[in-house]
């Protein structure tokens, strides 16, 4: 792959065409779409792009856009197979297990899970770039599908699950197939959290989760100012109940239905990115169920700082 971004301009006009280009044609095929010859609007070129190498700037992003009629580059879906019988659809918060290869533009396979072993992530949370964040959505248990992703909407952080994936083809084509959807509920998530399995989460197995996002998926706090010790700290003291520095499954599901109920009653216009159920739970200061630009922005000041609100069970009520 050359080291700068390959571009290729075609400039065809409709006086070219009638020039001596292919005369007496009836169409012209440009960019493997055939075009009338005598209705191009002469004003108007038509224009081929091939990209690789460095990532495109966001003038050559806009070129592919204004090919695709004007709008943002989304991805492209195929439903190669799906079940007859498909009793549940992935949704956002559900945990899946899938297989994958992964192809350029050019049909050139990248890399497959075939022989590493499938891939699992929690939907809609940041563990996966976003073209298939929003790709895997909606699909059964042994579904097939082909999924093309935009850059745009293929760019991601460097990590162990992800990196044999490239940042820098204009289209990525994925290959998918569904092993295992499980529902989100409260207690699927506290088992996600609880990496040793033992029924409770101490500060060091906070601090644990956020560095096992980080290194395998590449998902990291939008604030760089906050630090992992500083979250850990304030996340034992949100759901920590009786104050003994653990937090217990039952502690820890009392905080979260508290904090669902008041999520319910809130009419919120706020804008931002929908709350995160695992660590970034504690980022939704005012429990609207939307995380807001700012509170990510002051989040390490309020961490610092400590709850302003206590768990559903505090010391002064046992």
């Amino acid at each position: 792959m050359t080291t700068s971004l390959l571009l290729i301009f075609v400039i065809l006009f409709a006086s070219q065409v009638h020039c001596g280009l292919n005369n007496g044609a009836s169409s012209k095929n440009v960019g493997g779409r055939k075009r009338p010859s005598g209705g191009l609007d002469e004003n108007i070129p038509v224009i081929e792009i091939r990209g690789e190498g460095a990532p495109m700037s966001s003038a050559q992003i806009r070129h592919l856009e204004e090919m695709d009629n004007g709008g943002p580059l989304d991805i492209k879906i195929e439903k190669t197979f799906v079940p007859a019988k498909c009793p549940i659809q992935s949704k956002r918060l559900d945990f899946i297990t899938f297989h994958y290869k992964v192809f350029t533009e050019d049909n050139k396979k990248v890399f497959q899970t075939y022989g590493t072993g499938p891939v699992t992530i929690q939907l809609g949370t940041g563990m996966i770039m976003p073209g298939l964040d929003k790709g895997l959505k909606g699909m059964c248990a042994e579904e097939l599908r082909k999924i093309r992703v935009p850059f745009r909407m293929s760019r991601k952080s460097k990590s162990k699950v992800w990196k044999n994936i490239p940042n820098d083809e204009n289209w990525l084509i994925f290959n998918i197939e569904m092993v295992e959807i499980k529902s989100y509920s409260p207690e699927s998530q506290f088992k996600f959290l609880d990496l040793n399995e033992d029924g409770k989460l101490t500060n060091q197995e906070v601090q644990d989760f956020q560095q096992k996002m980080k290194k395998e998926f590449g998902k990291t706090w939008k604030n760089e100012d906050i630090d992992n010790v500083s979250a850990a700290n304030y996340y034992i003291k949100y759901f920590d109940g009786n104050g003994d520095g653990n937090v217990t499954e039952s502690e820890w599901l009392k905080t979260m239905d508290r904090d669902q109920k008041l999520m319910n009653e809130s009419k919120t216009k706020e804008k931002g990115r929908k709350r995160d159920p695992g660590i970034g739970w504690i980022l939704d200061f005012d429990n609207d169920g939307i995380v807001s630009y700012k509170e990510n922005d002051e989040a390490d000041e309020k961490f610092e700082a400590g709850p302003q609100i206590l768990p559903t069970e505090s010391k002064d009520e046992l």
